[in-house]
């Protein structure tokens, strides 16, 4: 069995999840990035370290560089820029437009997350 050491996919997420832990909204951003679209959003420069070693989410790089991402993947990343910041409105009918059903599936439990609702 494999541990974070072993997996740098895996420690990235942890640590996401451990600096977005207690805010609804970075929470449901977090696990966008590490659940939708296959992990693939996790590979980002949005993706950032701090001097501490601790992983965060930028969501002004991710507004410049999302650009190398699918239609899909930059829609999920345009979600999460908004979960993330108050700096990056977006207009949801935009955004869902489009996504594969388990993109989708993720955006609604992320949502219902941020709004303290539990979708199975």
């Amino acid at each position: 069995m494999s541990d974070d050491h072993d997996d740098p996919v895996g420690r990235v997420a942890t640590g996401l999840r451990d600096w977005a832990r207690g805010l609804l909204p970075l929470e449901a951003a977090v696990e966008l990035i590490a659940t939708a679209c296959g992990g693939r959003l996790l590979y980002g420069p949005w993706i950032r370290l701090d001097a501490c070693g601790q992983h965060w989410f930028d969501p002004d790089i991710a507004a410049v560089e999302k650009g190398v991402l699918s239609g899909g993947e930059r829609r999920v990343l345009t979600i999460v820029m908004s979960l993330a910041s108050a700096e990056h409105p977006l207009d949801l009918s935009d955004a869902v437009c489009g996504l594969d059903d388990d993109a989708l599936d993720a955006v609604l439990r992320g949502l219902a997350h941020a709004g303290k609702r539990n979708i199975p």
